[in-house]
């Protein structure tokens, strides 16, 4: 077994699985409010592009370094003394490498 399990059979009704969807209002409104949550994202985003570049490095570093614990690996990375320099010098290395 590869540790995967397929989820039991729901025992609910059909009637019951009705009252779990969403009127029409409700997805409108849930469709407006992710839309809304994109664009805000999206604007946030682009107003700090240094976003970028530190995601940019952080998977570098990840795929360069291949840690058993990314989480800890992360935790590490985005916690260092010296990140700004490092990404500030990793983007310049990655960028010249792209030229």
């Amino acid at each position: 077994s590869l540790g995967f399990h397929w989820p039991a059979p729901s025992s609910r009704s059909a009637m019951e699985e009705e009252d779990h969807l969403l009127s029409r209002q409700q997805q409108a409104v849930l469709d407006s409010t992710k839309i809304k949550v994109n664009m805000e994202n999206e604007r946030y985003l682009r107003g700090h592009p240094e976003l970028k570049s530190m995601l940019s490095v952080f998977v570098h570093e990840v795929l360069e370094h291949k840690p058993t614990n990314v989480l800890r690996f992360a935790g590490e990375f985005f916690t260092r003394d010296d990140l700004y320099a490092l990404v500030k010098t990793r983007n310049e290395e990655l960028q010249s490498l792209e030229r």
